[in-house]
């Protein structure tokens, strides 16, 4: 059986695998970080993309959900029927791109990231049956995440493009630092709506009639914010029903965010 290796990035192997796909594309025995980079690939693949059905074992398939990022991101390719994810018991087997004409491998080699790829028919086509008949018995997963398209729109329409950007902003600052910052899509919303002066009601059920988070899952961080000195409320009277809370920045909120380590996600953004 002969092969090749291609050292390529992982984005451009995938590229190529996308526009050599004819139709369905398995990725099995995928971990979190194989399907961030199936995300990013696709992301960024300007051609009509083939529809990647993913098998994973389910706590790496959680640990996407947990990373509002890439799950957003990959709940869109979800909606246009690029992605779908299912979980399965762990095996042995190797991580492979299986589609009807190729099988992709991604290795790592002395650090060095690389694909083997391989066109030999038979190989190929029990390596395709097999990942169709696991995927088959496998169980459906749900990403349980809003499409991030749609939280950018439903921002646009409940407030303003303004608010929408500083949102946009600081989570792809925060994706730099996820693994050490307690900085996530809630708390990025509760300071972009304090800049803003927004209503925490007016967020709090926009956020929740989205799928982004409970009314109190953002009761909650706002408590934290309030903790931490950064954030405050002001009560705001209405004609009819209960007084609201505004979200405002303390006065000393800048000197507070440095405390609390969110100074280099939040630069240029809330100040």
């Amino acid at each position: 059986m002969s092969a090749e290796f291609v050292s390529d990035g992982a984005e451009e192997t995938l590229a190529d695998l996308f526009a050599e796909a004819d139709g369905v594309v398995y990725l099995t025995n995928a971990d979190a970080a194989d399907v961030e980079r199936l995300v990013a690939a696709a992301g960024d693949y300007d051609g009509d993309l083939p529809e990647v059905r993913v098998l994973g074992v389910g706590e790496e398939l959680r640990k996407v959900r947990r990373d509002f990022l890439v799950a957003s991101r990959a709940a869109d390719l979800v909606d246009e029927g690029g992605l779908a994810l299912r979980e399965r018991e762990p095996t042995r087997n190797t991580t492979v791109f299986a589609t009807e004409s190729s099988v992709y491998v991604p290795v790592r080699i002395d650090g060095v990231d690389g694909t083997a790829i391989t066109r030999a028919d038979e190989f190929v086509a029990d390596a395709y049956d097999w990942a169709g008949h696991n995927w088959e018995n496998a169980e459906a997963f749900s990403l349980r995440t809003p499409p991030l398209s749609a939280v950018r729109e439903t921002m646009d329409t409940e407030f303003d493009t303004e608010a929408r950007g500083d949102f946009d902003r600081v989570l792809d600052t925060a994706a730099d630092a996820r693994d050490t910052s307690e900085l996530d899509e809630v708390m990025a919303s509760l300071l972009v709506a304090a800049k803003h002066e927004l209503l925490h009601y007016d967020l709090s059920k926009w956020g929740e009639d989205l799928g982004l988070a409970s009314k109190a899952t953002f009761s909650r961080k706002k408590g934290k914010l309030e903790e931490m000195g950064v954030i405050t409320t002001e009560k705001e009277t209405l004609e009819m029903g209960r007084p609201r809370q505004r979200l405002l920045f303390t006065d000393d909120y800048r000197e507070q965010v440095e405390q609390n380590g969110l100074s280099n996600l939040v630069a240029n953004v809330v100040y």
